[in-house]
């Protein structure tokens, strides 16, 4: 099973930095592959076999998680006025 977040913003490669060092430790079977496209897509991919209902759950709260840090990010860079 997989989950694609497509994030467009001017700072998309600064967003894949930041979230870069925040995939370790992931759930077992679990990949995350982020790439930027262009200068402003943040294409972020995440792959996990799905062998029991838990583990479906677990791949929608990664996503979520993700998204909560991009908001985050987003935020204080505006704050920043980065």
């Amino acid at each position: 099973m997989s989950i694609e977040i497509w994030i467009e913003h001017e700072d998309a490669e600064e967003i894949r930095k930041s979230l870069d060092v925040d995939n370790v430790d992931l759930p077992n079977g679990m990949t995350i592959n982020m790439v930027t496209e262009g200068e402003n897509i943040l294409v972020i991919n995440l792959k996990m076999e799905v062998s029991r209902p838990k583990d479906l759950l677990t791949l929608k709260s990664t996503a979520d998680e993700i998204m909560r840090h991009v908001e985050a990010l987003v935020k204080t860079m505006e704050r920043l006025n980065i």
